[in-house]
């Protein structure tokens, strides 16, 4: 038994290389898409956060999520959306649409990664301590699913969308820098 036990390490390790490379690959396959599709690609992008702005008015109302979390996550998007620019794909990495979003990004998930957090550990305290749950705690699936969705989906579109515009033609040259004719 001891084979088969380590053995079985070896096999996890091997089973996380092949996810991490799917994953991977995946990533390439999503912004190839975007480099090669952009104009669908922004529309599909800017519905998609609106999509995600109406899914937090409707956790709002059927989950009773805390308001001051919801509004704060649609700002959010609201910055996202700013990123849609005319010139996009073509974002600057200086532009402050893009660092506002990558700070928003950060603030977002860790104002409901402790929301979580909160309400797990008070739904184990009542169950420890009173036998009894007044408010269950949501799952890991459904807190994985709302992160994927409702918090990571729409920068990591923006992020992806990125790498769109290497290998562009520039659109306009500087004059100075001529070539000389001889």
């Amino acid at each position: 038994m001891a084979l088969l036990f380590y053995l079985s390490y070896v096999a996890v390790i091997v089973a996380f290389a092949f996810v991490t490379l799917s994953l991977a690959s995946g990533l390439l396959y999503i912004s190839e898409l975007i480099e090669e599709h952009s104009r669908f690609a922004k529309v599909i992008g800017q519905r998609g956060i609106y999509v995600i702005i109406i899914f937090h008015v409707l956790l709002y109302f059927t989950e009773s999520l805390p308001l001051k979390h919801i509004l704060f996550s649609i700002f959010c998007h609201i910055v996202y959306l700013q990123n849609f620019s005319h010139a996009w794909p073509a974002i600057s990495l200086t532009s402050i649409t893009l660092v506002a979003s990558c700070g928003l990004v950060i603030a977002d998930h860790f104002l409901w990664f402790f929301y979580f957090a909160r309400i797990t550990q008070e739904a184990k305290h009542q169950r420890y301590y009173k036998g009894r749950v007044t408010v269950p705690a949501p799952s890991f699936t459904e807190v994985a699913t709302f992160f994927g969705t409702c918090v990571w989906l729409a920068p990591m579109f923006i992020f992806l969308s990125l790498s769109a515009n290497d290998n562009a033609i520039p659109l306009s040259s500087d004059t100075n820098t001529e070539l000389p004719l001889s």
